[in-house]
């Protein structure tokens, strides 16, 4: 897969779950998938089920999407439509409104029926939201009605969630391709998931960046400035450190400045 080629030229399935809490781990559990696989802007398939989840839906959640026990019955389980669900997803890229949210129950559910996890790249509309847009709300519905987006069904259920979700994310990567983010490698270093995939992809440059200061050389990195700027330049790598999940790296840039960028924020690296 040319992760260097746009966005848009790749399946991206818009994801929205239901659930009948927020904790998978004290046994909340899904209660309805909802999906779009759109690319270039056009959709081309959608997947839609109830989940039975095997208990009984709490009043709180219930207030949320209004799904009830009766509903749910005679819903199949997760594990009978799992299969589907993988077929529906293939290669394709997750996006979703708070991914970890989501993607934390999808991986839980699979793991509980034992299948493999997902190996798929995930980029989250909040996280792209919450860097882009600086507003006061970033809820699903305070964002859908700042870009003036109406869901014919209303919000909080998957399929409504996920098509206004998909509007929103095209709505802000309108904003952001002036600052030349198109690629598709792009989106996901700034705005993915840290799953085991992402971890991978960031492997060979973490190699490289690692080489450079062993061997006291300069490297040449593309990568996306907090003035929020692609800037391309020869840096000097001093040490990478870790914070929590997340890497950071220490370089002088060609100024004499001591920089400190997180690693997602570096596109490209190569020795100069």
């Amino acid at each position: 897969m040319d992760l260097k080629r746009s966005i848009e030229d790749f399946d991206l399935v818009f994801l929205d779950l239901e659930t009948t809490g927020l904790d998978v781990i004290t046994g909340d559990a899904i209660c309805e998938i909802g999906a779009f696989k759109v690319r270039g802007r056009k959709t081309s398939d959608k997947f839609h089920s109830l989940i039975n989840p095997k208990k009984s839906m709490p009043r709180e959640a219930y207030l949320i999407h209004g799904i009830n026990d009766e509903e749910l019955k005679d819903a199949p389980y997760f594990n009978e439509v799992a299969d589907r669900l993988l077929s529906f997803l293939g290669d394709c890229t997750i996006c979703a409104y708070n991914a970890k949210f989501d993607m934390g129950f999808l991986e839980f559910e699979l793991k509980r029926i034992e299948y493999p996890s997902l190996g798929l790249f995930a980029i989250d509309i909040l996280g792209m939201v919450r860097k882009t847009l600086k507003l006061p709300k970033n809820n699903l519905g305070a964002i859908a009605q700042f870009f003036e987006i109406k869901s014919p069904n209303g919000l909080h259920r998957a399929l409504d969630d996920a098509f206004v979700a998909s509007r929103i994310f095209f709505k802000v990567k309108d904003i952001i391709k002036e600052k030349k983010l198109e690629n598709l490698e792009d989106f996901i270093s700034l705005y993915g998931l840290n799953n085991e995939v992402f971890k991978l992809k960031e492997e060979p440059k973490i190699f490289l960046i690692k080489e450079a200061i062993v061997n006291g050389t300069a490297i040449k990195a593309r990568y996306f400035s907090y003035d929020n700027v692609v800037v391309e330049e020869k840096i000097k790598p001093v040490k990478l450190s870790q914070e929590s999940k997340n890497f950071y790296l220490w370089c002088h840039s060609p100024q004499g400045q001591v920089l400190r960028i997180r690693l997602n924020r570096i596109f490209e690296v190569e020795i100069a």
